[in-house]
């Protein structure tokens, strides 16, 4: 591309001197706007790369002039004093202690005020231009930022397309391939713009080069083509930029529009950095989602996949997975009948977010399991799982057991630092308040038992906290409305009330996984 010619702004109440610095000015290739007052001189300043100033003007002085212009960013140009008259180092000393880049007294030399105006305007190009770069790497380090917490595909490529459109001052594609192969496109049509999606599905395009590479508008792939159109953006020439992982197998990348021609080498150099954190940042989420998707698999095959149906009792449970791509929980709960002819229930919750958490739930909860089923008492069997615990794992674990007595309806509640269960029955819901310390917490007490004689049907519910608990809330109102909520719909089978509780503590965005257990208890006595 060519540059455009520099600008200079000539300022002079002298015809016959305005008209000789401007000849010469545009001789030599500038573009020159004229001004014959101070005034006037300030209305036209911004956006020049040089000033030559009269000392001596009409209406104020070149000295005031000068002052004004260098305190304004958008005016603030280097400045060449010319005087007829203050031509004394005491006026040549006050100018530049006031401003000026230069003083240079008439009559002019022709050369010497060339080469001084030429000199200036070099530097000023070259301030600005470290000031325009620093500008840019600073916008790219904003766009880099966020690309490494993203916690979605959707969220990575909004972030990177809105950020490029910022660094290149253009519009803007990013391509991101899901990881069935699947791609994602985006298009921003300049800083501030809103980000349009692409509607169409198609796999992503192999990289013509292992690096960026310019693109005729004819050679945009069609899939662009309905999303530009909504954004806004013509038909134009782009530098393409593959992002790629450690590999080198295509992720995605983006195109900047390129309009006026190929890009210089500091926007080159930006766009490889900018391609190398977005192949980075892909590769990253991709692992992350590998992972998810595991530790999701294990969980969900660890918890039971049928509850037990004994006579005059029914069960239902629910489990949700955190809306978070990359983070999966260590929820679990369980329902067994004992040899006794009682029936246990859990409900359990391993700290962390991960496929560890995801892991050492599976490992415990089976532990669990088989301590109650060899006939341990609730609290004992919490014991020997608190010891594994300790011996084996780092984690804190939250659990409450639930032993139901289908002879005489008693209930017994022994709960490790978790939500208290929910016991609603025809006159209403109040919780179980049973409490001991966490599973991997020094244990210094006997655990707490509850136990509850049932009169008729009644229900009880048991929740981890991903239901009820929020960034902003407080879980104290939280547990007094799952209450009410619960009253409300006793009438409900255990199913229809995990449903209800689901879907009137469902948050837009669920940081948490969430498993609901609902024990039905039908009134019905088995007798001794």
């Amino acid at each position: 591309m060519t540059d455009a010619p520099r600008r200079v702004l000539v300022v002079d109440d002298t015809e016959a001197h305005r008209y000789v610095m401007a000849s010469w000015l545009r001789r030599a290739g500038y573009a020159v706007t004229e001004a014959a007052t101070g005034r006037h001189a300030l209305d036209l300043a911004p956006g020049h790369d040089a000033v030559v100033l009269d000392v001596n003007l009409p209406d104020m002085s070149g000295l005031d002039v000068c002052e004004r212009i260098k305190a304004d960013e958008a005016t603030a140009a280097p400045v060449v004093h010319v005087s007829a008259t203050s031509i004394d180092a005491r006026s040549r000393t006050s100018g530049l202690e006031r401003g000026a880049d230069a003083y240079l007294v008439e009559p002019l030399d022709r050369d010497e005020f060339l080469a001084t105006v030429a000199a200036l305007c070099r530097s000023h190009a070259a301030r600005r231009g470290i000031t325009e770069h620093a500008r840019r790497l600073a916008d790219l380090t904003a766009t880099i930022v966020p690309l490494a917490s993203a916690g979605s595909l959707d969220e990575l490529v909004a972030a990177a397309v809105q950020g490029a459109a910022t660094v290149f001052d253009a519009p803007v594609v990013v391509v991101a391939a899901a990881p069935d192969g699947m791609a994602t496109r985006v298009v921003c049509a300049g800083p501030g713009r809103p980000v349009v999606r692409g509607r169409l599905l198609a796999p992503v395009s192999p990289p013509v080069g292992p690096g960026p590479y310019d693109s005729t508008a004819a050679d945009a792939p069609g899939v662009w083509r309905e999303m530009l159109d909504r954004a806004g953006v013509a038909p134009t020439a782009w530098l393409v930029v593959p992002a790629v992982d450690g590999s080198g197998r295509a992720l995605g990348g983006f195109a900047v529009a390129t309009p006026d021609g190929p890009l210089g080498a500091e926007d080159l150099d930006l766009a490889e950095q900018l391609g190398a954190a977005l192949g980075g940042a892909l590769a990253t989420l991709r692992s992350y989602a590998e992972e998810h998707l595991i530790a999701l698999t294990l969980q969900r095959s660890m918890l039971p996949h049928a509850l037990p149906e004994p006579p005059g009792l029914r069960m239902a449970a629910r489990y949700s997975a955190s809306d978070a791509q990359l983070s999966v929980g260590g929820d679990f709960y369980d329902a067994l009948e004992l040899p006794d002819g009682r029936v246990a229930v859990v409900i359990g919750d391993v700290q962390g977010h991960s496929l560890r958490a995801a892991t050492v739930m599976a490992q415990l909860r089976f532990s669990l399991h088989a301590y109650l089923l060899e006939g341990h008492p609730p609290a004992r069997a919490l014991d020997l799982l608190h010891d594994l615990l300790v011996r084996s794992h780092p984690e804190l674990v939250s659990v409450c057991v639930a032993v139901l007595d289908l002879r005489d309806g008693t209930v017994e509640v022994v709960n490790a630092g978790h939500l208290p269960p929910l016991l609603v029955t025809p006159e209403g819901a109040r919780y179980v308040r049973a409490s001991s310390p966490l599973l991997g917490v020094g244990r210094t007490q006997d655990r707490a038992v509850e136990r509850i004689a049932t009169d008729g049907p009644c229900t009880l519910v048991l929740v981890t906290d991903g239901l009820l608990e929020r960034r902003t809330g407080n879980l104290r109102e939280a547990l007094d409305r799952m209450a009410e909520v619960a009253a409300a719909a006793r009438t409900l089978d255990a199913g229809e009330l995990c449903d209800v509780l689901l879907g009137r503590f469902d948050a837009h965005e669920r940081d948490d996984d969430v498993a609901v257990l609902a024990v039905h208890l039908m009134g019905e006595r088995s007798g001794a």
